[in-house]
């Protein structure tokens, strides 16, 4: 067997066993042909025995090969080796040198919201890829999702489950359900499988993300899938405290017993979860930094050979500066202001907030993601506070949701900018002197449809209460809408 091996299908040089699992084991490998560290994993005997089960193995595995995406572990090669009286099966896959999910959770244990959301945002961007092409995963887990030497993430084994699952059943010793925490109903009660089986699994990855551990975890295979099967999960904010609801939201509908209840795809998923990921980007690989080389380092000609373009660009600039010194005199002696050092137009003065909450009135629930409010008034726009994850278009719901900002009094206000990350938000701007019960208590001051970036409101009112109130989310479909910064100024 492989462990007796040092080299394998001529190429493989087997270096130091990674993992073990009901499967196979998975080696760290060289490729001797083109020089580069692979990942092999060569399938455990009892699975290669089966003449049948071997062939379902090839068909998937050539099947994933043929997936060719960033997040989405790259399948080299397939193949077999006899020797002393037995086969050798194995996959060369690339070689991922983060470790897993799973590590990461052992060693750092729960995710934050954001982090946990980018994460599962990059997952769905992997299955809906996958599902384009007619590949269900049906073991996604923790440990089948790699974390790249860049720390990009990428799901691995994709397609390669099924195969084993037509072997096997719950009560099989070391089969793929030996991970029976993340599987579907449907694949508990051997129904029929598609995407939105993946879309639970996923859902039980988030879950364990944030509160530390998966909805059921029973003494045994049978008694977990039990619970898959009748019971609704326990609410991950009853495990651990400061998961928002809007990240609830999405976990849950994900786990929905009957798949039609659940998102219609992963990419529907990926939608609400990129919503609340924000500018978390687990997925995404660290920006390189750029090679730093002195000036007078004796092995760069660079410098010297462009060191002679200096002198004339510093007399550019000076001449530029002495140019603009001179108009601005021209226009000072015209303008009796300006030569005052007076502006010609004063500059809006910035308002303070006193307070600021989340305004959610009949017929909403009263509360609207209260997590992050602080975030709309702290001067920077790259945090966020969002409104909760909504699984139809907003006026199905109530007429809108928003933030009130409480100035502390009366103040007259000349212009009002909302900063958002989304496109195509449609947002109004309220006003009023008392603190309001409806958005009809208030004066509406303007409204823009199909916003994006910084959305700017020419106010010209006094009043101390003002709400910011989004009345369509982006797309004008399901999901969450965000909020980065909001500045009141005044004359």
């Amino acid at each position: 067997m492989p462990e007796t091996r040092d080299v394998i299908g001529g190429r493989y040089e087997l270096d130091v066993a990674l993992a073990r699992g009901g499967m196979a084991t998975v080696w760290r490998g060289r490729d001797n042909v083109l020089a580069r560290t692979v990942a092999v994993k060569v399938l455990h005997r009892h699975l290669a025995e089966d003449p049948a089960f071997l062939e379902r193995f090839r068909r998937e595995a050539l099947a994933a090969a043929g997936l060719t995406h960033p997040h989405i572990v790259s399948i080299f090669d397939t193949g077999a080796e006899d020797g002393k009286g037995d086969a050798c099966h194995f996959i060369v896959m690339e070689h991922c040198g983060g470790g897993t999910v799973a590590d990461l959770l052992a060693r750092e244990g729960p995710f934050g919201n954001e982090r946990a959301a980018a994460a599962g945002a990059t997952i769905c961007e992997a299955l809906a890829y996958a599902h384009e092409r007619g590949i269900v995963h049906r073991d996604v887990k923790p440990a089948n999702v790699l974390v790249g030497d860049d720390g990009l993430l990428k799901v691995g084994d994709f397609g390669i489950a099924k195969a084993v699952s037509e072997k096997s059943d719950l009560t099989t010793t070391g089969s793929v359900l030996g991970t029976v925490a993340y599987i579907s109903p449907e694949y508990a009660s051997d129904r029929e499988l598609d995407a939105r089986s993946d879309v639970y699994s996923l859902g039980v990855v988030l879950y364990e993300l944030v509160a530390g551990r998966p909805p059921f975890q029973e003494s045994s295979s049978v008694a977990t899938a039990l619970k898959h099967l009748n019971e609704r999960p326990p609410s991950p904010r009853s495990h651990r405290a400061g998961i928002s609801r809007s990240l609830e939201a999405v976990i849950l509908k994900a786990l929905e017993k009957d798949p039609e209840d659940r998102f219609a795809s992963a990419d529907e998923m990926r939608r609400a979860l990129r919503s609340i990921a924000g500018s978390a980007a687990p997925g995404a690989a660290p920006r390189p930094v750029p090679a730093v080389r002195a000036p007078d380092d004796p092995r760069s000609g660079t410098f010297r050979q462009e060191s002679r373009w200096i002198a004339p660009v510093l007399a550019l600039v000076v001449g530029g500066l002495v140019l603009a010194a001179a108009i601005s005199a021209i226009v000072a002696d015209d303008d009796p202001a300006a030569s005052r050092g007076e502006s010609q137009r004063p500059a809006a003065a910035p308002i303070d907030v006193v307070d600021v909450s989340d305004f959610d009135p009949p017929p909403g629930d009263g509360e609207e993601h209260t997590g992050g409010l602080s975030l709309v008034t702290d001067g920077d726009p790259a945090t966020l506070w969002r409104t909760d994850i909504y699984q139809q278009r907003l006026a199905e719901y109530k007429p809108g949701v928003g933030i009130l900002f409480d100035l502390g009094k009366p103040a007259d206000v000349t212009r009002v900018e909302v900063v958002t990350p989304d496109e195509d938000l449609d947002v109004e701007l309220w006003a009023g002197d008392e603190a309001p019960a409806s958005i009809d208590d208030l004066e509406k001051i303007g409204d823009v449809k199909g916003g994006a970036g910084e959305i700017g409101f020419d106010a010209s009112a006094g009043a101390r209460y003002w709400v910011v109130w989004i009345v369509d989310l982006p797309g004008g479909g399901p999901g969450g809408a965000s909020i980065g910064e909001v500045r009141f100024f005044g004359s």
